[in-house]
């Protein structure tokens, strides 16, 4: 899915998918501990460029990302702009009270929200999900009949989906031949849940016995896949601390906000 959108591949798709992950963590507790907004300001623009530049996602599927990320940061940051306090009001209606305060800390709260939602972006765009797997089994030692049997699992649900939706189509093929009880309201939704489990065990059954027949077990194994730390992980470690590094020096000179503590 992810290659059919990707333009090109940049070293961030050749990172250990454990090192995005440990710093994702890391860069949470960052943003969670910045109080100044325009430091953060300076974080979330430098990682929307970043973004933009090392995915490789084709330019309209970001733009259908951003916009998607924007107006969900945007709702997340309504509440605290409508219904927070402050001394400085800047619009009164009924419940309604914007205040100055209010609206610089609505503003910082979605910009967290921007700046972890670009990194999670990032990763999700140059990582595939068996690599993350692999990298559990290979680097932290994780039992691969726990990793397989997520893989397994979450390669299942797009073929439910599509059974899904062949399920629909025939319902509404053979729609004058059954009784509207059985193909709408609770009576109905339980029978498709039904119809997509018994699938789903059959499935999962037919699977078991094939990794059975091939002398699947937990004890030593070999991987096709190999997952190792190497130079991009250095790399990109580098990245994130210029970054932080930077928006820090651009947040601390250059304030275009008048607030230095958004709390």
């Amino acid at each position: 899915m992810l290659e059919q959108i990707k333009n090109y591949h940049t070293f961030v798709d050749r990172t250990n998918p454990l090192t995005k992950i440990f710093i994702g963590i890391l860069l949470f507790l960052l943003v969670v501990l910045m109080h100044n907004p325009n430091q953060l300001f300076y974080l979330s623009l430098i990682m929307l460029i970043i973004m933009i530049i090392l995915s490789g996602i084709r330019l309209r599927y970001l733009a259908v990302v951003l916009v998607l990320f924007f107006v969900f940061g945007a709702f997340s940051a309504m509440y605290m702009v409508f219904y927070g306090t402050g001394e400085t009001t800047l619009f009164r209606f009924g419940l309604i009270h914007v205040t100055e305060e209010s609206l610089i800390r609505g503003i910082h709260i979605m910009m967290r929200g921007l700046t972890l939602s670009f990194f999670g972006a990032l990763v999700i765009f140059t990582t595939k999900l068996t690599d993350i797997f692999y990298s559990m089994m290979i680097q932290l030692k994780l039992k691969p009949k726990f990793a397989y049997s997520f893989m397994a699992a979450i390669r299942m649900v797009p073929i439910i989906a599509g059974e899904y939706m062949m399920l629909r189509q025939a319902r509404k093929v053979r729609k004058p031949l059954i009784h509207k009880k059985h193909i709408s309201g609770i009576k109905g939704f339980i029978t498709t849940v039904i119809t997509l489990l018994s699938q789903s065990i059959r499935r999962a059954y037919r699977l078991g016995v094939a990794m059975e027949a091939k002398q699947f077990d937990d004890g030593p194994r070999t991987y096709y896949y190999q997952t190792a730390f190497s130079k991009y992980d250095v790399l990109f470690v580098m990245m994130i601390i210029v970054i932080a590094f930077v928006s820090f020096c651009l947040g601390t000179e250059f304030n275009l906000i008048n607030v230095t503590d958004a709390r």
